[in-house]
């Protein structure tokens, strides 16, 4: 009986990084295309074509000062080869394709036998789960972190390693150039291992991948300082949300930042022969039932005590992330906790890890919403009352032109 459900639990697993890789690459003229889309790739454009130097000073972030330059670097390469909204995109979605694979190997390769198939549960629901999908398609620089994610936690795994720590701390100093979330991710994780593995890591290797990184943020750090610069939004009644927003996030029940008015619309649907079938609402409102009996069953097993190492590591340098954002004061956007994929759905699969059907209930529900959320863009013309829009294919040739033709 065990070997049949472990056959099932394999394949139900694989199918779902199948289905993933797919949702990702989708529909690819469903895309947004909006303000900050134009703007990194015509900005990505003219560097590749020689027009505009290589730069120290990215775009404002949405807790208002700038990000660093290199927040714009990758899309400067890739415009060598992609050069319309689509192509750039559909660039953006295989890179993310090639993440969730990599998150994979990644489990499979570097975790011990006995909990390697809880790591491969949470990495199927990151593969199926509405807002990994929905920030797999976007030309936003937080994106590409995923990317850089894979070979962060691999070399993280490896920390007793000389190499592995060097590894370790240059892409995460690394990841707060490409999305400010990345510099209160990194340090977060640091102060986690401190805490936890102090005497099993390389902390001089580390220290010095990290000092390497950090040279091409001295000009960005002397714009900062500078009066020219933004200064960052405070929001302290907002960023507090963090925590809200990350197990929201690891159930999938964080749609309406992207839909806002039309959450409502969404929720009547699909539509059937013109109907409104509401079965978007009832999928919410089970998986928000899922979060109460996941609390209750984290509370009951006591699933802190059973989370291996490292996931006590992460546990503690997200909410460490959080208590920064937090206390300094940063407005909190949904989207800074792309930088923790895919370790928000780890933790469901090990609430869920003793009654395997609920997970895959879970897992279900949320690759359910996704599908029915792309649905609903695809055949709405996107979300015009939402942060999304009016998608790239509905646009009028006015809608879509380039902010260099306003």
């Amino acid at each position: 009986m065990r070997e049949s459900r472990l056959k099932v639990g394999v394949v139900a697993t694989w199918s779902c990084l199948a289905l993933g890789s797919i949702l990702r690459v989708l529909w690819p003229l469903d895309i947004e295309w909006k303000y900050d889309e134009k703007w990194m790739l015509e900005r990505a454009i003219q560097i590749a074509d020689g027009n505009s130097p290589w730069p120290w000073i990215g775009m404002p972030s949405g807790a208002g000062v700038e990000n660093p330059g290199a927040s714009i670097w990758p899309f400067a390469l890739l415009a060598h080869i992609a050069r319309t909204p689509i192509s750039m995109t559909f660039a953006v979605m295989l890179l993310n394709v090639v993440a969730l694979w990599g998150f994979a190997l990644w489990v499979h390769k570097t975790w011990p036998a006995e909990t390697r198939e809880r790591g491969m549960w949470g990495i199927a629901l990151f593969a199926v789960s509405p807002l990994p999908v929905l920030f797999a398609r976007k030309i936003w620089a937080q994106d590409l972190l995923p990317v850089l994610l894979v070979p962060w936690l691999w070399a993280h795994t490896k920390r007793e390693h000389f190499g592995a720590a060097f590894a370790w701390g240059l892409i995460g100093a690394t990841l707060g150039q490409i999305h400010m979330s990345g510099f209160f991710a990194a340090a977060a994780l640091a102060l986690a291992t401190l805490i936890v593995d102090r005497k099993g890591t390389r902390w001089l290797g580390w220290f010095l991948g990290s000092c390497v990184a950090a040279l091409p943020l001295l000009p960005w750090i002397k714009f900062v300082a500078s009066p020219a610069a933004n200064h960052i939004s405070a929001g302290y009644t907002v960023s507090v949300m963090f925590f809200w927003d990350a197990l929201l996030n690891a159930f999938g029940l964080r749609l309406r930042y992207s839909l806002k008015h039309d959450f409502l619309t969404y929720l009547s649907g699909p539509q059937l022969f013109g109907t409104s079938t509401y079965l978007a609402g009832a999928a919410h409102v089970a998986l928000l039932s899922m979060v109460f009996v996941g609390g209750w069953l984290a509370i009951r097993n006591r699933v802190w005590l059973k989370l291996p190492t490292d996931l006590q590591i992460h546990a503690i340098s997200i909410l460490g992330c959080g208590a920064m954002l937090h206390g300094l004061g940063v407005k909190f956007h949904p989207h800074y906790l792309i930088v923790f994929s895919p370790l928000l759905q780890m933790f469901v699969a090990w609430v869920f890890a003793l009654r395997a059907r609920l997970f895959w209930w879970t897992c279900g529900l949320q690759c359910f919403v996704t599908l029915t959320f792309m649905w609903f863009i695809h055949t709405n013309g996107g979300a015009p009352r939402g942060d999304y829009g009016v998608s790239y294919r509905a646009q009028t040739p006015e809608q879509r032109a380039p902010l260099s033709a306003k």
